[in-house]
């Protein structure tokens, strides 16, 4: 599980992708993004098939990356997030539920409840627009909220404590998605090489996850692309405020080295990690890039089957 605080991404055969371009993160109304230099930032090159990632089965090496080199198809890309951009609007009296809605759930995914628990979502901050009815069965692609116990076969994705009767309301996927044995088997290799590279450094509870390779499988291949190219500094795997305690893969990380150089404490280093993470493309582009004082935080929304994402995009 992620702390507090699968497949093989491109092997030798891999196609890279044509015409890699910097994702414009301006569309997302949830991120604010603050440039603190106002100067340009070095290129970067595209996606991680187009940076040729591939992973050593048995062994511990990984193919160099290309962190950084020039492209002019990926030149200024935007500016990434601050420490101190405003928290998202989730609207007036938004509580705890709908601050995670908005930083969990990509949307237009939304989630379903009996007229109760809708309600109560409602008072609580959750727009209208992303809820709905499930007294006639779960809309798919839907995740579900319930008050008391998760329904059998469900996977607990959140949960929050209401007031009153001490009891919990838990957001489920109630249709989760599994990896494969081979998904499984190559996300163990993808981590365990990940480790075993000498540049790599995750202590702590942040090894622990990679040891149990429980992390997001898009994630997972950032991470390993990163590490390929320069080596990475994992400070943590922090979990969103109501994800703690679930067994969810991690799917946000905090980096605070690469190449041996403190980000942000090394402003060239901390734009060059930031220009290439703004020039990947889905599905290993993240959702939202945030630099704080201790690291470069990196996020995926939840998605019920990352490991098939992976594998679909990397055939």
């Amino acid at each position: 599980m992620p702390d507090d605080a699968g497949p093989d991404t491109a092997g030798p055969g891999a196609r890279p992708a044509a015409g890699a371009v910097p994702r414009d993160r301006r569309r997302d109304r949830h991120r604010h993004r603050a440039d603190p230099s106002g100067s340009r930032r070095p290129a970067a090159r595209g996606s991680l098939l187009a940076l040729g990632l591939a992973v050593l089965v048995g062994g511990t090496g990984l193919l160099p990356a290309a962190l950084g080199e020039d492209d002019p198809r990926a030149a200024d890309p935007p500016p990434a997030a601050t420490s101190s951009a405003p928290a998202p609007d989730t609207g007036p009296g938004a509580g705890p539920v709908a601050a995670w809605l908005d930083a969990a759930l990509p949307e237009p995914a939304d989630v379903a409840a009996s007229a109760a628990v809708r309600q109560e979502l409602t008072d609580a901050g959750v727009p209208s627009d992303r809820l709905r009815p499930a007294e006639g069965g779960v809309p798919a692609g839907s995740l579900l909220a319930v008050v008391g116990t998760a329904p059998e076969g469900s996977r607990v994705v959140a949960g929050f404590d209401r007031t009153g009767d001490g009891s919990r309301l838990l957001v489920v996927d109630p249709a989760p998605g599994e990896p494969t044995a081979e998904e499984l088997a190559r996300r163990r290799s993808l981590a365990q090489a990940l480790l075993a590279n000498p540049t790599t450094r995750a202590d702590g509870a942040a090894g622990a996850v990679l040891r149990d390779a429980a992390v997001d499988q898009r994630l997972l291949s950032l991470l390993a692309a990163v590490t390929a190219s320069d080596g990475v500094g994992i400070a943590a795997f922090p979990s969103l405020p109501g994800e703690e305690g679930t067994a969810l893969l991690a799917r946000r990380v905090l980096v605070d080295a690469v190449g041996g150089a403190p980000v942000p404490g090394d402003p060239a280093a901390t734009d060059r990690l930031l220009a290439w993470l703004a020039a990947q493309q889905p599905p290993f582009a993240p959702d939202d890039v945030g630099v704080t004082d201790a690291g470069v935080l990196v996020s995926f929304r939840y998605v019920s089957a990352p490991d098939a994402l992976v594998t679909a995009a990397t055939r």
